[in-house]
């Protein structure tokens, strides 16, 4: 028999943020997803007593999709910069106490989601870039067990060698590796499970008729984009001095070891063969208008997906041919404009099986795992944790709390 194919979605980076009594949550329920095929997003919404709308700026978004199906939510919440873990196999949702001091992390797009070799424990993993321009160094700062965190001050950085301000564009985790990338400059790829990790530095390609970086912090870079597709980590860049001399180029990186790691295997694609091609003037698409770039396909990589202000589609690079599209438009903050940024592709583990009938979408509600009983429980216990962690010069911390309150039978990781 054949092997059974591995569903995929693609992740709309920002959830829906309503209040309580707009939805149709049950008790105690926060997450809800909704599942549409590709190439309409699908996307994620979320009951307003987990995460707070703070507006165009600060809004709560995904930060990763994990190998496993698992996502990682984060925003304000009540007790500041909160992260969450929803699964929507085993429909559940953890609450990570967040590290608290901070009203934000360092980087806004700096955290990610990695699970270890044994796929038993997941960590969530902040890289602080604050000294890296200066001192060619960078810290990390990890939670395991999702209550406690841990500082990891002696990361190995030699291998840091061209030095520069981090804007920081996302993080990916592939091969027991988190990829931080900041797409105007370089990768940062690591080990956070190890007690001393290697920082690897890649440098991105450089081509001498490159597009000006996009000079929004909120949507990121509209002509770049980095993304996993076959076991490999793909780059891909829009660049040209003027519309009808644009094109995209696509590189892979040789290895998933990144200290042996190189670009290579460039596809260069002028648009104007896009473009002239009668699969994409079938679908009505505007003609000589360069779009966003924000998605390798998962298995096929030669597949690239873009963005138009009402349309998503997708491009086969070898054969120069429009292959799926699909009328959209960003209906929530930061809207109008879509980037690589705010799109993930969600892979799911195989045996998650589509609901029957086509073009149907599936909504699916989490609610918490034993260990917080409702959304306000976690808060309050979270507070509680956060107040008791030891201050400069004290010598009492979570000893003191009765761990057997927040403890449960069934804990996310030991579920995942």
């Amino acid at each position: 028999m054949a092997p059974a194919a591995e569903e995929w979605f693609i992740l709309y980076g920002v959830p829906k943020v309503v209040a309580m009594e707009e939805t149709i949550f049950q008790e105690s329920t926060n997450v809800s997803f909704t599942f549409n095929k590709a190439p309409l997003p699908s996307h994620v919404t979320v009951a307003d007593d987990a995460l707070i709308r703070t507006g165009f700026f600060n809004y709560p978004y995904i930060a990763a999709a994990a190998r496993c199906g698992i996502l990682l939510l984060c925003g304000h919440s009540k007790i500041g910069f909160t992260y969450y873990l929803c699964d929507p196999l085993i429909r559940r949702t953890l609450g990570i106490v967040p590290p608290g001091g901070d009203d934000d992390v360092s980087c806004r797009y700096c955290v990610g989601l990695i699970s270890d070799r044994s796929d038993t424990h997941l960590m969530v993993a902040e890289l602080n870039p604050s000294s890296l321009a200066e001192h060619g160094r960078v810290t990390l700062r990890c939670t395991v067990d999702m209550c406690s965190w841990v500082d990891k001050e002696s990361a190995e950085c030699s291998n840091i060698v061209e030095r520069r301000e981090w804007r920081g564009d996302g993080v990916l985790t592939h091969k027991f590796f988190l990829w931080w990338f900041d797409l105007s400059y370089c990768i940062l790829a690591c080990d956070p499970f190890a007690d001393k990790p290697r920082f690897h530095q890649i440098m991105f390609p450089s081509v001498p008729d490159a597009a000006p970086f996009y000079p929004n912090p909120i949507y990121g870079d509209v002509y770049r984009c980095l993304k996993v597709s076959n076991g490999r980590l793909r780059y891909v860049q829009i660049h040209g001095t003027s519309p009808e001399k644009m094109e995209v180029s696509m590189w892979t990186l040789s290895s998933n070891d990144p200290a042996d790691a190189k670009w290579t295997n460039r596809v260069d694609v002028p648009f104007e063969r896009i473009w002239d091609d009668p699969s994409y003037r079938s679908k009505g698409l505007p003609p000589q208008v360069v779009p966003a770039v924000v998605l390798v396909h998962p298995m096929r990589a030669s597949e690239v997906y873009f963005c138009l202000p009402t349309h998503i589609f997708s491009v086969n690079l070898n054969e120069k041919k429009t292959v799926d599209c699909e009328e959209f438009s960003v209906q929530v903050p930061p809207h109008k404009i879509c980037s690589s940024r705010l799109v993930h592709a969600w892979r799911l583990p195989v045996g998650y099986t589509k609901q029957s009938g086509p073009g149907l979408s599936r909504v699916m509600e989490c609610q918490f795992v034993n260990r917080w009983s409702s959304v306000e429980d976690f808060h309050t216990k979270a507070e509680m944790i956060i107040r008791s962690r030891p201050k400069p010069h004290d010598d009492w911390g979570l000893e003191d709390i009765d761990e057997d309150r927040y403890d449960s039978d069934t804990s996310m990781t030991e579920e995942i």
